[in-house]
């Protein structure tokens, strides 16, 4: 007697709920626009990443047509990578186009560095977001789709990746003000979009070159998943954006745990070592990774980053603790708080500037020292008259006296009974009138070059970096 039982299906299940229209490209795209400018009112200005491929293409037609009922200013950004002998050709292509449209067109000449410690994929790509981001624009707009999210996603799986690595690309990004208005959209809906249009396009080689993993994905692995589950592409975006909404939660612990206890300092931000005492360990971990990321560092391996942890705990309060994060950056420990310091700041040269009357001097390790003209404080003005104001960082053997009350001070002696970690100490800018000192900006000013009550003196602060 035969079964009665149904074969298994091999459909993912998708919501049963009534199905409305799909909404055209220009429609999607409008939406998103209209639901951005809620929480982000100010936006005059995008930049479309312009590849030459069919995305960015339609991405282009698709903002250029948004213009018509939402005013702002639309330009590309191209990147030449130089790693195809087609790439002259897309930068013409490009020109090409958008002149037809009358929109205006950067093109960024980029070098891959010979040490490619991301590979060609990643370094290309982190070279590219850096060119992208120093655009002068409210936002910076790429034309990722769903398919290309179903592939980082899987990416990401075959690494290895936390939540935070598979929650993979967001709609909006706005720390780095970029916006993904297709990501909800199907390559499938783009192809038919730039025929129905008539659009052109380039093809870029190097798509078909399965040695590189994401179009291993793309040409190898998705078809197979597609001819087997059907829906496969809208269950990972859906799955990814189940994991950036984890993420959110998770950084939102973060900052509960780091509530007042992040302090500014010249490395953006220094952690107190006593908030990972108090936590979990996983929640120690969790802080820890939101610290990493706000202070725009890669994410280190578990393993690394178990390590990390391990030793910033168990390190004694004067421990010189050092731990490599990375090629350009480590962790440093000083008292009770972690740095992350860049390892160059060992080779830092020596400087001398001569101030010329700016209102702010970046300086070579990127703080920087302001001068305000203010009544009853800061250095005579009457001293300047005749002579220059030098900056310098300190060369050892220098003390000066800021109250007629008081001891001479040791500049050596008062940066070390401060909080300034030793590191900085060398390079600590001070002020130098006629070669003698006359003030350790954020310290004092020397008692002889003091303004009185009524006069007028130059007021000098030294602003950390962020």
């Amino acid at each position: 007697m035969a079964s009665s039982k149904k074969p298994p299906s091999n459909k993912i299940p998708v919501s049963t709920s009534k199905k409305t229209k799909p909404l055209s490209l220009i429609d999607l795209v409008d939406k998103a626009f209209v639901s951005l400018l809620k929480s982000h009112k100010k936006i005059k200005s995008m930049t479309v990443a312009l590849s030459g491929g069919v995305d960015s293409v339609v991405l282009l037609h698709l903002l250029h047509q948004l213009q018509k009922t939402h005013h702002f200013t639309l330009k590309a950004s191209h990147i030449h990578h130089g790693l195809s002998k087609n790439a002259d050709k897309w930068v013409k292509f490009c020109e090409k186009l958008c002149a037809k449209l009358s929109i205006s067109l950067d093109v960024n000449y980029i070098q891959l560095p010979q040490k490619k410690a991301l590979g060609i994929e990643g370094e290309a790509r982190r070279l590219r977001y850096e060119k992208l981001l120093q655009s002068k624009t409210d936002l910076v707009v790429l034309a990722h789709h769903e398919d290309d999210q179903a592939e980082t996603f899987l990416l990401q799986l075959i690494r290895g990746a936390g939540v935070k690595g598979l929650s993979s690309m967001a709609h909006f990004d706005d720390s780095r003000r970029l916006w993904r208005p297709l990501l909800n959209a199907s390559r499938t809906d783009i192809e038919s979009y730039a025929k129905k249009y008539k659009l052109k396009w380039l093809e870029d080689e190097s798509n078909q070159n399965t040695d590189f993993d994401r179009n291993f994905i793309r040409s190898k692995v998705l078809p197979i998943l597609k001819n087997r589950f059907s829906h496969i592409i809208k269950v990972i975006s859906r799955s990814a954006s189940h994991l950036a909404e984890a993420q959110h939660l998770l950084d939102d612990l973060a900052k509960l745990d780091l509530k007042n206890t992040l302090k500014s300092s010249n490395y953006k931000h220094k952690l107190q070592v006593k908030t990972l005492e108090k936590l979990s360990l996983s929640r120690a971990k969790n802080v820890l990774r939101y610290w990493l990321e706000i202070n725009d560092q890669l994410m280190p391996s578990k393993d690394l980053l178990d390590e990390c942890l391990r030793q910033v705990l168990i390190a004694k309060k004067d421990a010189e603790l050092k731990i490599e994060l990375s090629k350009d950056y480590e962790i440093r420990r000083y008292q009770d708080e972690i740095y992350i310091v860049p390892k160059n700041h060992k080779n830092q040269k020596k400087y001398e500037i001569i101030w010329a009357g700016e209102s702010e001097i970046i300086l070579p390790n990127g703080q920087k020292l302001t001068f305000k003209k203010v009544k009853g404080r800061g250095i005579h003005l009457k001293f300047l008259r005749d002579q220059k104001l030098k900056i310098r960082n300190r060369q050892g053997g220098e003390f000066f006296k800021p109250d007629s009350k008081r001891p001479t001070k040791k500049i050596k002696q008062l940066l070390q009974e401060s909080d300034v970690p030793p590191w900085e100490r060398e390079f600590f800018p001070m002020i130098f009138i006629g070669g003698e000192l006359a003030c350790v900006p954020n310290f004092g000013i020397d008692q002889k070059y003091q303004a009185g009550p009524q006069m007028t003196g130059l007021e000098v602060n030294l602003i950390q970096s962020k």
